[in-house]
């Protein structure tokens, strides 16, 4: 199963509710997807959310490990489209 660490940014100006987009995006992606702290071991992917377009957060420590920047709702459904769960729309 696909590991994906989330690692939040500080929340200085947030534009949407980045802990409820991260519970949603569990939700569809329960059962393909475990997630896990980001400095955990064995991680395949920092899921990075960002609360603005500024996308801020250091990201650093995850050099070498693919990264997927959300700094909107709508990235975070792309994120969810990326694994398979929804079809892609144009």
């Amino acid at each position: 199963m696909l590991r994906v660490g989330v690692k939040y940014c500080g929340g200085c100006n947030p534009e949407y509710d980045r802990v409820s987009l991260v519970e949603q995006i569990k939700g569809r992606l329960e059962g393909k997807v475990c997630f896990v702290p980001p400095g955990s071991e064995g991680v395949d992917i920092i899921l990075a959310v960002h609360g603005c377009g500024t996308a801020c957060a250091d990201l650093s420590d995850f050099r070498g490990t693919q990264i997927r920047m959300v700094t909107n709702i709508e990235e975070g459904g792309k994120f969810i489209r990326e694994f398979g769960i929804e079809p892609a729309t144009s």
